[in-house]
Parts: C-alpha cells; sequence; structure tokens
C-alpha cells in the first residue's frame, strides 16, 4: 500500500511544472478527446470548502444548474470535492495534489485531463460549463484582471476568519492533528 502511495506522489511531483509562486498546473500524457484515459467522466472537479456558507451557496448553485442542464446525471460537466470531507485524499489524482492547506487558502478544481486551475480563473470555467460563462468574461479583460484577481485574493485570505470564524493557520492546525490522531489510532 505505502509503495503504492509513493509511486502516485512521485507522477504527481513529475508532472508538476510550479509556475511563478502561486500557480501550479498539472499536464496529463492523456488526451481530453480519449474519454477512457480521463481521470473522471465530469469536466471540472471543483474543491471546496462545504464548511464555508458562500462556497456552499454557490455549488450549490452550480450543481443545480449543472443538473438542470444535463437532463439527469449521466452528461453532468461539474463534480464537486469536499475538501472537509473526511475521505479526501490530497494524493488521488482527480484531486490534483491538492493539500488541505492549498485548498483552504483558495478554490481549486481539476480538469478531466489533469490541469489544475487556482482562483478565478475556476469560477469562469465552472461558469461557462453550466452556461454562463458571459456573468465571467469580464473577470478576463485586460483592465479588469488584475483588480478581480487581487479583490479574490482578499476575499481568501479572510475567508475563513469570515465565514468560519477562524484563522486559516488554526484551520490548518486543527486538520493536521485530526488527522494525526486518526493515524495513531490505526497504529
Amino acid at each position: 500500500m505505502i509503495t503504492i502511495v509513493h509511486r502516485i506522489q512521485n507522477e504527481l511531483r513529475r508532472r508538476t511544472i510550479v509556475l511563478g509562486k502561486r500557480h501550479r498546473i498539472f499536464f496529463s500524457t492523456s488526451s481530453p478527446s480519449s474519454p477512457q484515459q480521463q481521470l473522471f467522466p465530469e469536466q471540472l472537479n471543483i474543491i471546496y470548502d462545504s464548511k464555508c456558507n458562500i462556497c456552499k451557496l454557490e455549488m450549490d448553485f452550480l450543481s443545480r444548474r449543472d443538473e438542470k442542464l444535463s437532463s439527469g446525471s449521466n452528461n453532468r460537466k461539474l463534480r464537486l470535492t469536499d475538501i472537509e470531507d473526511e475521505n479526501y485524499n490530497p494524493i488521488d489524482p482527480s484531486n490534483g495534489g491538492v493539500s488541505y492547506e492549498k485548498g483552504m487558502a483558495a478554490i481549486h478544481a481539476v480538469t478531466s485531463d489533469g490541469h489544475v486551475i487556482e482562483g478565478v480563473p475556476v469560477f469562469g470555467k465552472a461558469y461557462e460549463l453550466v452556461g454562463l460563462g458571459w456573468l465571467f468574461r469580464f473577470t478576463e479583460w485586460r483592465i479588469m484582471k488584475p483588480v478581480v484577481r487581487w479583490g479574490y485574493e482578499v476575499f481568501a485570505k479572510y475567508r475563513t476568519n469570515i465565514t468560519r470564524g477562524s484563522t486559516l493557520d488554526d484551520l490548518v492546525g486543527a486538520h493536521n492533528a485530526k488527522k494525526a490522531s486518526m493515524y495513531s489510532i490505526l497504529d
């Protein structure tokens, strides 16, 4: 079991290229046009914090819109993954190596071919997939892009204080302590 985990970690490291301080993209050797090589059937896996009321509200809206457009669960374009779920596994390739700390610091998404998206572009891609891409197009305008990104970075920095009443560091510390106690019970 440990060998498999190490292989997955090494594969994720091998496929990771760090661009600047904050952007990380995972490249996949699979082709998006070959469904058997996709990580999951949906087009985008959004990793979000379900204990954040604002995040939950937005994900519920996107999920309802996706369900309405898909006419059932077989054609859904979005997969929603709760980073607070006790079974969340950052090593799972469909989660793109997004750790609890990174996922709590900013919203992330993974495309079905393994690319990781962070921040405002996640919303643009998600809204595009549910037919509302026009709502976020202004975020890519040359004059608006830096303003929108700055606004999101400020929100993300204080999000947990506002929506959860705790700092990011406190939540990460509690999460790590919980995981450590779970592993000590298993030993």
